[in-house]
């Protein structure tokens, strides 16, 4: 009996073994518990705010609220009231300064068929100091434009186009329109083209002819310039030889024009030098002439003879003078 009632090795301490598991598993769940509420904002303290829209449609509890495309919030609460829906927002108070009360929330979607989010738009009025939400400020919502209301737009924008297009084709169907006329132009200058293509091409092989008649001319030209030029070539040296030659007989002939011209100057400077003493010695020699004649005279062999005849002297000091003078000016 004794042997029966012992109980077998494996069993030993499986109490406390199931005590310690039951723990662990709490432990684990409050963790998770814990995390989720953290990842949630639950130990966050938040600020309630709410919005009233004309519907709900796409607007759920939990929807994400975005600040610059950043998470600050989540819807908490939706609610029917006199004015539509109420939708209340819980907004975490460390992002509540940098939303002002002229705030504006509407409702936008990562593409078109992505999640939805409420996007918060601060709206700072000029001129005033940024006042922040506080708990339970109401702001503004705008709602997001439907798939109805943009193909209204589109239908209202394509309107004017459809009329336009209509009119334009009715315009083209007339007998007598611009664009009959214009296309009956066009068929009659496209009739036009192989006679005007003949014609061009006619121009082109004048043309081709004509540059061929000028580029012979032009190496007849250029063969005549060469010809000139290698002439100038070959008498250029001794044209400019005769002219070295020519330049230095006319740098000899002016060197003795000028040794000519120096010695005719000095020359005549010494004559004018010697001419006043020249004139005192014929004054001298008329004077002593005229004394021999008055002694002749006075003779008695030739007093009865010759007739007495008036002589007239020069003035030897007019002479003087005017040598004197000439010397001076010299």
């Amino acid at each position: 009996m004794q042997e029966d009632l012992v109980r077998p090795r494996r069993f030993v301490g499986i109490g406390r073994k199931v005590s310690l598991f039951l723990l662990t598993a709490v432990i684990g769940v409050i963790g998770v518990i814990l995390l989720v509420g953290y990842k949630q904002g639950v130990f966050v303290r938040h600020t309630k705010i709410y919005f009233h829209a004309a519907d709900a449609f796409g607007i759920n509890k939990g929807t994400s609220v975005r600040l610059f495309g950043l998470p600050v919030g989540s819807v908490s609460d939706l609610d029917i009231s006199d004015r539509g829906v109420k939708v209340e927002l819980s907004l975490i108070s460390d992002y509540t300064p940098r939303v002002p009360k002229s705030s504006r929330a509407r409702l936008l979607r990562e593409g078109y068929i992505g999640a939805a989010t409420i996007q918060i738009v601060p709206a700072a009025e000029p001129g005033r100091a940024v006042q922040p939400v506080v708990e339970g400020d109401e702001i503004e919502y705008v709602p997001a434009r439907g798939v109805a209301e943009m193909v209204d737009d589109f239908k209202t924008q394509l309107t004017p186009v459809l009329h336009d297009l209509r009119k334009m084709i009715v315009e083209l169907n007339q007998p007598n329109s611009d664009f009959r006329k214009s296309l009956a132009g066009a068929n009659a200058v496209l009739q036009q083209l192989p006679e005007t293509n003949r014609e061009m091409r006619q121009v082109m092989r004048d043309a081709d002819a004509t540059l061929l008649t000028v580029g012979r001319q032009a190496e007849a030209t250029l063969g005549s310039l060469g010809r000139v030029s290698a002439q100038l070539e070959r008498q250029l040296p001794v044209l400019s030889d005769k002219l070295a030659t020519t330049l230095d007989a006319l740098s000899e002939t002016s060197a003795q024009i000028r040794d000519t011209t120096r010695k005719n100057g000095e020359a005549l400077h010494e004559a004018l030098g010697q001419m006043p003493g020249l004139l005192r010695d014929g004054g001298e020699l008329v004077r002593d002439g005229q004394e021999v004649v008055g002694a002749a005279r006075n003779s008695w062999l030739l007093r009865d003879n010759l007739e007495v005849k008036s002589m007239r002297s020069l003035p030897v000091d007019s002479f003087e003078s005017t040598a004197g003078g000439a010397g001076a000016k010299r």
